[in-house]
């Protein structure tokens, strides 16, 4: 029994060593670097490789990688301005994450390497990433929606200084993803929580919770969250519909405010969110008129013809920010949002309008969080 005992733990070792060694050092490659003059070198090691590139949306296009000394290829971009970057490698039609870089996010279904990069302080990038200023916190929390039958997973950030200070309320911001999308969606690809460390910290934004729910009503919680197993997908078309998510959304205000310290009312409520959550936002302040004194829509509005009597009720109850922000070249969406901009103008109602570049990519929707948020709450 002791000889069986003695080679139980010595296999286990084994494994453990072996478990161990298998994590390594890493690919002993930098990639990617950025440079003194904010252009950026992507690194991959393939010698076996007859053709490597890289594909981001550093720029258009694919770009070729040039082999070298050890089987190591290299690309390097132009100077970049400030920004959060996605990017993957291409190796004989094959794509690839970046072994190097530990820095991933998932949108939908699809993983990509990605890195931040400021070339000044206070520019988009720098937003995106880390300082040393006051952290809030993000939590994952469970909550009970008996309208939908189920417990649900959400995402909460609560500002510096929230745990610290039991008797002080805060204005809640709710903020939704779009289609295919989940609870984690905002706090990985939006980088909400880096955005709102440093707005504050910068006395730019309210001091505010920023409450991430799951906008697919059938789903419980992200990939690997959930009790089920389930491949996200963006053409499931249940994902676009609205009424389930305003018949629900009072369990998920309910939890909110029975369980952080919340300053209520309209005057410190408010919903906002991207494509299908900007539809559900705006369906939203129309179901709720009387809920939300600021509305955020982010290349998402529920198409006017229909609904006029409610979005005259909307502003009837004197909403403190109507906001709509939308890409030039998201072509639909920006057609449907000039149209619901001219009827409340048309109306006398006070609308924000945004116009950027682009189209429907997170690298708006990021900017339109952080302008937003500076919106808040004053």
């Amino acid at each position: 029994m002791k000889r069986i005992l003695l080679f139980t733990l010595l296999l286990a070792a084994t494994f453990s060593a072996s478990a161990q060694q298998a994590l390594g050092p890493g690919s002993g490659i930098v990639s990617p670097e950025i440079n003194p003059d904010n252009s950026v070198t992507f690194r991959l090691r393939a010698p076996k490789a007859v053709r490597v590139q890289v594909r981001g949306d550093f720029a258009p296009g694919v770009c070729e990688m040039t082999e070298g000394q050890g089987g190591v290829w290299t690309y390097t971009t132009a100077p970049l301005e400030g920004e959060l970057y996605s990017y993957n490698f291409v190796v004989d039609g094959q794509r690839m994450l970046d072994p190097s870089n530990v820095h991933m996010n998932r949108d939908v279904a699809t993983w990509t390497s990605i890195f931040t990069l400021s070339a000044k302080q206070g520019d988009k990038g720098w937003y995106y990433e880390v300082h040393d200023v006051p952290h809030g916190t993000v939590s994952h929390v469970w909550y009970d929606s008996p309208i939908l039958g189920m417990k649900r997973r959400m995402t909460v950030y609560t500002p510096a200084g929230y745990e610290d200070n039991p008797k002080a309320k805060y204005p809640v911001f709710y903020l939704l993803h779009g289609s295919g999308g989940d609870e984690d969606a905002w706090s990985d690809l939006g980088r909400t929580a880096q955005i709102m460390d440093n707005l504050i910290a910068e006395g730019k934004a309210k001091p505010m919770i920023v409450v991430m729910p799951n906008g697919v009503y059938f789903n419980q919680a992200a990939p690997g969250a959930a009790i089920n197993m389930f491949q996200p997908t963006m053409a499931n078309s249940r994902s676009q519909s609205t009424e389930e998510v305003e018949n629900s959304f009072p369990d998920i205000m309910k939890f909110i405010e029975s369980h952080y310290h919340v300053a209520k009312g309209a005057a410190n409520t408010a919903v906002g969110g991207l494509s299908m959550g900007g539809r559900q936002s705006c369906a939203l302040s129309m179901r709720y008129p009387k809920t939300f004194g600021y509305v955020g829509l982010f290349s998402g509005v529920v198409e006017l013809p229909g609904h006029e009597a409610a979005m005259d009720a909307v502003f009837a109850a004197k909403p403190r920010l109507y906001w709509i922000g939308v890409g030039k070249d998201d072509t639909n969406i920006r057609n449907n949002s000039i149209k619901l901009k001219e009827y409340c103008e048309n109306k006398g109602y006070p609308v924000t309008y945004y116009e950027s570049d682009g189209a429907h990519i997170w690298r708006n929707w990021r900017v339109y969080l952080t302008i937003f948020a500076q919106k808040l709450f004053k």
